[in-house]
């Protein structure tokens, strides 16, 4: 009695035909392992790795962060506000004020609040978009000069690069406001 996972080789065919396909999945592995290797690589950047797939370069690991952000965060004490509200109009008015005359075009994509703390999203006609952060627990609101985010991220993930940049900036400012805030702007997209 033979035990169940044994190959019967009692005739050469059977033996041949058994080694054939064996051999031709053996093959078929290293050929999909190279042709994947050939189109993917990873390369380093003064902000991390990035996977290449093509030549495109892809922020792997800020997707799974910026997944893992939006899964475990908790957003019940942050508000994304609408045009009409005050506090919107009062980020307009302080943004504009900051880098006349070209910040005088802003346009808000997105205001955030969590408490005193004000967090806008803000697109010029002639500055890089910004994220301000914007402090209004004090005697009178003002930008928290530091945690000013302006530029593009590509190709870096823009809201997880953001979101820890601003952190880092302004360790006083709510965490729930950094966790929560999605960036709406097209030139983060």
């Amino acid at each position: 009695m033979q035990p169940a996972h044994a190959t019967n080789f009692s005739s050469p065919p059977n033996f041949w035909i058994e080694m054939k396909k064996r051999t031709s999945l053996s093959v078929l592995l290293l050929v999909c392992v190279a042709v994947i290797g050939s189109h993917i690589a990873w390369v380093s950047r003064d902000n991390g790795t990035l996977m290449v797939v093509d030549g495109l370069e892809l922020d792997v690991v800020g997707s799974a962060h910026n997944r893992w952000t939006q899964i475990t965060r908790n957003c019940s004490s942050v508000v994304r506000l609408g045009s009409g509200d005050p506090q919107v109009a009062m980020a307009a008015s302080l943004i504009a004020a900051y880098s006349p005359p070209q910040s005088a075009s802003v346009r808000l994509a997105s205001v955030w609040v969590a408490g005193a703390w004000v967090l806008a999203e803000a697109e010029f006609e002639n500055l890089l978009p910004a994220v301000v952060l914007i402090d209004s627990s004090g005697v009178a609101p003002h930008i928290v000069g530091d945690a000013v985010w302006s530029g593009y991220t590509k190709p870096w993930k823009a809201a997880p690069f953001i979101r820890g940049y601003l952190a880092k900036q302004a360790p006083d400012a709510p965490s729930a406001l950094m966790q929560c805030f999605e960036p709406q702007s097209l030139s983060f997209q």
